[in-house]
């Protein structure tokens, strides 16, 4: 099963410009192609066009799930994919009409999940859109992750509700499932929600009351579209593009945050 990442196509309350991560991804000798990062997907996709280009063969289907739909794709596992000089684990990659990510950048010819990059520390910029493999821990605030849902999940304080968080760099925007107590008296507006399958809605967007993610690290109100999701332990998903600068440091389970 993929689950794949989450855009934010517009907002009502903040004509906020994305932050989007993107890398260079070789295929063999082939490349490098433009992925954009987006450590809310469990798999990783490639444009249709791309995989005919390179003439991939399918192996088998896997089914990709969005907010709007449950459909099989075909998939295969490729054991040659580089970022620079670094060779990416053996990856599981679903062909995939990647269009809508297209509006992030022209160039994009494929998605790069949290499959690519579970042997890796590694750095995600948004301020300059960067993914870097080989950046040193810097200094920030440290803030422990886990695994749930086979993503990365942090804890944000919210008023006095403790909030359950996965860290996605392909949303452009706070996604939430359900409306915390902390926000209930903030009055929403429409606005318009996108998935990679190219479903639209309008869903209430309104804004976040202070974050505490540590005693010393608040995020203060920013604008967050309202899912409803049942079923779920997760309470929303967060953008990488809050802070200038996420380490993820596999081995401590840890995140460096640095606003």
């Amino acid at each position: 099963m993929a689950i794949t990442g989450i855009l934010l196509l517009s907002t009502a309350l903040l004509n906020a410009k994305p932050s989007p991560v993107f890398a260079d991804v070789s295929i063999g000798a082939h490349g490098p192609y433009r992925f954009l990062v987006d450590t809310g997907a469990e798999t990783s996709l490639i444009d249709t066009a791309l995989a005919a280009e390179l003439r991939m063969k399918p192996e088998f289907r896997v089914e990709v799930i969005t907010q709007h739909s449950a459909l099989l794709f075909p998939g295969l596992k490729v054991r040659n994919l580089r970022i620079g000089q670094r060779t990416l684990p053996e990856t599981e990659i679903v062909f995939y009409d990647v269009t809508p990510a297209k509006l992030l950048d022209p160039a994009v010819r494929g998605v790069l999940g949290l499959n690519a990059l579970a042997d890796f520390d590694f750095t995600l910029s948004p301020a300059s859109g960067r993914l870097d493999l080989e950046a040193e821990r810097p200094d920030g605030e440290v803030v422990p992750f886990f695994r749930l849902e086979g993503r990365i999940a942090v804890k944000a304080r919210m008023g006095m509700e403790t909030l359950t968080l996965i860290l996605d760099s392909g949303s452009t925007n706070i996604v939430l499932f359900r409306t915390p107590a902390a926000m209930a008296k903030t009055r929403p507006v429409e606005s318009t929600f996108g998935t990679f399958d190219g479903a639209r809605s309008v869903v209430p967007t309104t804004w976040t009351a202070d974050m505490f993610f540590t005693d010393s690290l608040r995020v203060g109100m920013l604008p967050a579209a309202i899912v409803l999701r049942q079923g779920t332990q997760v309470e929303g998903l967060l953008p990488a593009s809050v802070f200038k600068k996420i380490y993820l440091d596999q081995r401590r389970g840890e995140l460096v945050l640095v606003r």
